[in-house]
């Protein structure tokens, strides 16, 4: 089967996917009938480049990460932004890799909308369209009869969904309790050594992990987009992450963290979502754990998710030091998984 890609998005995880299924490609095509060609590329810093015979993707790279515009590739001037390259008729499956807006899902939530109308597979890394109207867009893709996929949106590109939906049919979600958001778990390691709020947060800017405003994360709307994301997915609520109860790490000092070890305990930022009767109950807060929990050795940048199914109790997946590569292995997969069902 052949992929003719849209991308939206070419930062850090769109680069890293281009390099890995180059460097997969052979695997791809004999194991498992995929091939590929990348139709067009839209960016908010760098232009937009498309071409009906297939972008040049080496080239894209390099002028890119160089600092250039890919306006010198485009070979159709008539296409210029992200919807007119999603309606040009070019690809046949969406890549939507756009900055995420935890409180609207916009403009990755129309990206979706105008991709599913007019019959494209949706593969996205943005938890946007899920917080905000999952419901909606399965319900378009079934309609249309096109794959929707998002397993990169919790926990880079640890197999959370697709787990659930191939080895989970039969079992019901009654709660989950994770670890989501890397870049506080880090702060929050760092300050248990005595280094500052502040310090440890320069420190997570340095390599990477936390934006120039992390305020995304240590305000916790980073985790209840995904806490929203996972019961909108796994336990089919329909909610948003401002429903979230949320506590950012703003409040947490390194005297809390030591006063805590002090009792053999440690302060993570933990998500949680539960069943009371008909309702979905949900917080993201910091909250005090044993050491003789596992959650307590989730350090750095590590993450955890640890599901109540019936009959299934406490079924728990840890993700060691997710990043850039195993987020675009995670969109590799659903790339795969549209080869697989459709």
């Amino acid at each position: 089967m052949e992929l003719s890609l849209a991308i939206i998005g070419f930062g850090n995880v769109a680069r890293s996917l281009m390099r890995l299924m180059h460097r997969k490609n052979d695997e791809l095509r004999s194991r498992h009938n995929l091939t590929w060609r990348v139709m067009g590329i839209s960016t908010a810093r760098h232009g937009l480049a498309a071409d009906p015979n297939g972008l040049d993707v080496k080239a894209a790279l390099a002028a890119v990460e160089t600092g250039g515009k890919l306006d010198g590739l485009n070979r159709l001037p008539g296409v210029r932004d992200n919807l007119g390259l999603i309606r040009a008729g070019v690809a046949n499956t969406l890549v939507e890799l756009s900055t995420q807006n935890p409180h609207t899902g916009q403009p990755a939530l129309d990206h979706c909308r105008a991709a599913l109308d007019v019959g494209m597979h949706v593969v996205t890394a943005n938890k946007g369209p899920i917080a905000h109207a999952y419901r909606e867009l399965r319900d378009r893709a079934a309609a249309k009869h096109r794959g929707f996929f998002f397993e990169s949106t919790v926990m880079d590109g640890a197999p959370i969904f697709s787990a659930a939906r191939e080895g989970l049919q039969g079992a019901d979600l009654l709660g989950f309790r994770a670890i989501l958001n890397s870049t506080t778990n880090f702060i929050l390691t760092q300050m248990e050594s005595g280094t500052s709020f502040e310090d440890a947060v320069k420190q997570a800017q340095a390599m990477g992990v936390a934006e120039a405003d992390p305020s995304n994360d240590v305000d916790g709307w980073d985790a209840a987009t995904k806490t929203a994301v996972l019961v909108n997915v796994l336990m089919d609520g329909d909610l948003r992450p401002t429903q979230v109860d949320r506590t950012g790490i703003r409040g947490v000092t390194p005297q809390m963290l030591n006063e805590a070890m002090a009792q053999n305990q440690r302060i993570k930022l933990i998500c949680r979502a539960w069943r009371e009767g008909d309702r979905i109950l949900t917080r993201v807060a910091p909250q005090a754990v044993s050491t003789s929990d596992p959650f307590a050795f989730i350090t750095g940048t590590d993450s955890v998710l640890q599901l109540n199914t019936d009959p299934l109790p406490n079924l728990t997946i840890v993700e060691g030091g997710g990043g850039t590569e195993t987020t675009a292995f995670g969109v590799m997969a659903d790339l795969l998984s549209i080869v697989r069902h459709f």
